[in-house]
């Protein structure tokens, strides 16, 4: 690369690091090329993505982003997984490293608002074991609906056993 094509690179990551809001590091060494089109489609499919970083203009661009405490991580070959929604990445790797041992966490970062936590790897496992956001509505929608359902089944039982009392008063008046 001449040094305009760095500089354009660099300036690429530098966007990129400045637009996502979770970036995990993974060692992907070992991976043929066939596991990593299988990551990626998978990746895909989830609206995130992965981007193998060159290490020396990774560090440059990643100085000025919110993500520069991930630059200590960059001394091997690593890739980049990101995404907009911040479980996604997480658990679509943690998804392909139940059947393929040789991706590995390195780091990754999480941005709340404009804080970022670095995240180890048992802090994206944790993260990639979440449930999905579907799954955490749906549990929603029915701890919602639980409270007045119960309600109703409670008011609803005081004229039911008032019934009954009169059902069973009618009974023994009948046998006597």
């Amino acid at each position: 690369m001449n040094r305009t094509e760095k500089e354009e690179a660099v300036s690429g990551l530098g966007e990129l690091f400045n637009s996502i809001q979770i970036g995990l590091l993974v060692d992907y060494r070992g991976l043929d090329v066939a596991e990593i089109t299988e990551l990626r489609r998978q990746l895909n499919e989830n609206a995130t993505k992965m981007r193998v970083l060159k290490n020396r203009l990774a560090k440059q661009a990643i100085k000025e982003s919110p993500f520069a405490e991930l630059g200590e991580y960059l001394t091997e070959p690593r890739a980049l997984i990101y995404g907009d929604d911040p479980v996604a990445p997480a658990k679509v790797v943690s998804k392909f490293m139940s059947t393929n041992t040789k991706l590995d966490y390195i780091s990754g970062m999480l941005l709340t608002g404009t804080v970022g936590s670095v995240l180890d790897a048992n802090r994206m496992k944790a993260l990639g074991n979440l449930p999905s956001r579907e799954e955490l509505l749906t549990k929603l929608v029915f701890v919602m609906n639980a409270v007045p359902t119960k309600l109703v089944r409670t008011l609803n039982e005081v004229p039911a056993k008032f019934v009954r009392t009169l059902a069973a008063l009618a009974q023994s008046k009948e046998g006597a």
